[in-house]
């Protein structure tokens, strides 16, 4: 499939990485790939994966989904800036 990736590795210069990849690995919708999309679905599957991560460590409810929040916040944020330097 020839389409432009849109994941957060590749829009960070990894070529290796495909957006397929990242629906196969965070169980995303395939048609997700190719667009920009993607990201958003993958933030908030990551999110949940973090959350839950945290809370099997032991790390209490409230500041588990602290942590998970703060982290999805960041990752909104390099998404939206190396957007807005692909144009």
């Amino acid at each position: 499939m020839n389409y432009q990736n849109y994941n957060i590795f590749a829009l960070k210069g990894d070529s290796e990485t495909s957006d397929m990849d990242v629906c196969e690995q965070l169980g995303l919708d395939p048609s997700l790939a190719g667009t920009p999309a993607i990201n958003e679905a993958a933030i908030q599957a990551m999110q949940k994966q973090n959350y839950e991560g945290h809370l099997k460590n032991g790390i209490p409810e409230s500041e588990a989904m602290a942590a998970a929040v703060d982290s999805a916040t960041n990752s909104r944020r390099q998404v939206k800036e190396l957007i807005a330097q692909q144009k």
